[in-house]
């Protein structure tokens, strides 16, 4: 148990900073534009190419978490991006800008493939609780970083501050995961980079001793390729989801500055707007502790994604149409039910993949809701700029209409698992049913 909390609050923390640095940028984005001279367009291309590969690099990082070890993927992300920071905040043109932010986007993919797959292999018992944490903390980081941003302008006189506080606190953080000693998982030494990508269990391979759960790579020989069909719809769960996430979360001001009157008639409506904003969506902390804890308490936690997109959906629906206070309360209805849905997934995404392939799991999960999800801010801007943003609100709960019923299809599919057999001649797909 001892063991099992280390993991779960390591990586807890790791989603805290992670969310932290992805979050900075919309906090500084106006002193970014006015001290270095670069337009909006600029610094919106740079953030989605930051965003975009935020969510493409989960996928190898996935593969090489299960290959090379969760603890040691999670300390690798945890440098790169305090390097990265440091970068950013000493950047002294756009272009120097562009590249380190896109460095600090890609070690920040690291962290949910890597970490997500060291609790689900780590965590035996309340596997639910502690997925619930690590969304708890995610979402402290993803609420606490526009205000800690602010509040380094505010003491410092420039955005740079953000950056490099954020950069040092990360070096800190990698000093504790280089340190900490997980059992059953290998270390990241910064004196042998020979070690850094190393397959993990090879040097007790070479010793003539294999760890429980691992094989040498030469008695591994090609087989047939089985895939649970309830994962491929959870899959789909993850593109529509990722695409309600990053939309909400982007267009919540915006919806609250046109029709709260009390805002938009505010001689700082942008300010109170993302002071509303933040108040309902910390309310997911809420959401994320109880979508984990529930997993451990219920026979078949396939049910709890269809009752969170059961409600979502007409929330989203009635934030298109309503305003004033009704409009805050719908939207904390929705911010307090839908932030359970991420624990939630993840513990099913553990549930129907093998533990050896956790990592590629959600690798490919993280990279559906980051990098697909992100279509979202396109398709809200330009909904937002032609109809309104409530229009958009309404297409959201269309699409957590089509969650629901994908969450739904779950149930029956659970008893499938698709077979691939790979042949000299004509590959082999079929689908067989579980026999219990």
């Amino acid at each position: 148990m001892k063991t099992e909390a280390k993991v779960v609050w390591l990586v807890s923390f790791s989603h805290f900073i992670t969310h932290g640095y992805m979050t900075v940028l919309p906090a500084v984005l106006i002193a970014i534009a006015a001290e270095q001279s670069i337009s909006f367009v600029e610094l919106g291309l740079i953030a989605n190419i930051g965003y975009f590969l935020y969510g493409l690099g989960a996928f190898p990082a996935g593969y090489l978490a299960d290959r090379c070890g969760s603890k040691k993927m999670i300390t690798i992300g945890a440098l790169g991006m305090a390097l990265s920071s440091l970068l950013v905040g000493f950047s002294t043109s756009t272009l120097t800008f562009g590249i380190t932010y896109t460095l600090l986007g890609i070690f920040a993919s690291i962290h949910h493939p890597a970490g997500v797959s060291l609790i689900a292999r780590r965590i035996n018992e309340k596997k639910g609780k502690a997925l619930g944490l690590h969304g708890v903390m995610g979402n402290i980081g993803l609420f606490l970083s526009p205000l800690c941003a602010a509040f380094c302008i505010m003491l410092f006189g420039t955005w740079r501050a953000a950056y490099l506080s954020y950069g040092l606190f990360g070096l800190v953080f990698f000093l504790i995961l280089y340190f900490a000693r997980v059992e059953g998982e290998e270390n990241f030494f910064l004196a042998r980079p020979s070690t850094w990508f190393r397959k993990a269990g090879q040097r007790a391979a070479e010793s003539g001793t294999v760890p429980a759960g691992t094989t040498p790579s030469a008695s591994i020989s090609p087989v047939p390729l089985y895939i649970s069909a309830a994962l491929l719809v959870l899959y789909l769960g993850s593109i529509l989801s990722g695409f309600i996430f990053r939309g909400s979360l982007t267009f919540l001001p915006a919806l609250f500055q046109q029709n709260i009157a009390a805002i938009t008639n505010h001689d700082q409506p942008v300010v109170m707007a993302g002071y509303a904003a933040t108040a309902v969506l910390s309310l997911g902390l809420i959401g994320a502790w109880f979508g984990g804890y529930i997993n451990d308490r219920i026979r078949h936690p396939e049910l709890v994604p269809i009752f969170i997109f059961l409600v979502s959906a007409p929330a989203l629906y009635y934030a298109s149409r309503l305003t004033d206070m009704r409009l805050v309360a719908v939207s904390g209805l929705f911010s307090l039910i839908y932030y359970a849905w991420q624990p939630s997934q993840n513990y099913l995404i553990a549930k129907y993949t093998k533990k050896s392939s956790h990592g590629m799991g959600f690798g490919l999960s993280f990279f559906l809701i980051f990098g697909m999800g992100s279509l979202a801010t396109t398709t809200g801007g330009w909904m937002a700029d032609n109809f309104g943003v409530d229009r958009f609100y309404a297409l959201m709960a269309i699409v957590a209409s089509c969650a629901m019923l994908a969450a739904l299809a779950v149930l029956p599919l659970r008893a499938y698992i698709l077979r691939f057999k790979p042949s000299a001649g004509r590959p082999q797909l079929a689908v067989n049913r579980i026999v219990e």
